[in-house]
């Protein structure tokens, strides 16, 4: 997917197809609020008030770029996985034995269809993580660039939140579906403390 030229990735997310979906479009605005983060550290980089934090944006910018790294193959991952849950729909159900074989693949891809945006919205997490250190750093011609980068994550961390939710609602295993709500709440409200943090700074 992120290889494909960009005007057919956005005729992919419009086309009537349940993949590329809400979850892919997530990680793909992860991937691009990190790719905004990292611009700005490295713009911050070599600035003469900067000059003692250059250890710190150092830093920063390789975990930013280990951070993207990991984010780029998920909108991918997001579309494999509600595949699974797709073909597991498509299985058989005109016996008892059918049913159970159905009903047991529906739920392991509901539970893998959640995993991955669960995992988006945690990467996000950290993502803001890194960066909270050095947004003193930032100058004021790229502070734009900074709000847009956490506008971005905010909007996958969002979308990612609620295809956690959206999928969990489908597990009859509710005790892993409610630990899953549970964390995934948990980070969203991380990333809503690093958002008012840029926001202020901003």
């Amino acid at each position: 997917m992120i290889e494909k030229p960009f005007v057919q990735l956005v005729e992919d997310l419009a086309a009537k197809t349940p993949t590329p979906g809400g979850g892919a479009a997530a990680a793909m605005a992860a991937c691009m609020g990190t790719a905004l983060l990292l611009m700005v550290v490295r713009f911050s980089r070599g600035r003469k008030a900067n000059e003692a934090r250059d250890g710190d944006l150092a830093r920063v910018e390789g975990l930013l770029q280990g951070h993207l790294q990991r984010l780029q193959p998920m909108a991918e991952r997001d579309c494999r996985s509600f595949d699974l849950v797709s073909a597991a729909y498509k299985l058989p159900k005109d016996t008892d034995a059918q049913k159970a074989i159905r009903e047991r693949a529906v739920q392991e891809a509901m539970f893998g269809a959640m995993v991955v945006p669960e995992e988006v919205l945690c990467m996000v997490r950290d993502v803001f993580v890194a960066t909270a250190g050095i947004i003193d750093c930032v100058g004021k011609n790229i502070a734009s660039d900074l709000a847009s980068g956490a506008s971005l994550l905010v909007a996958a961390a969002d979308g990612a939140h609620l295809n956690v939710r959206i999928n969990a609602a489908y597990l009859t295993n509710r005790e892993q579906a409610d630990k899953a709500l549970g964390r995934a709440r948990t980070v969203r409200q991380e990333i809503q403390a690093h958002q008012s943090a840029v926001v202020a700074a901003v």
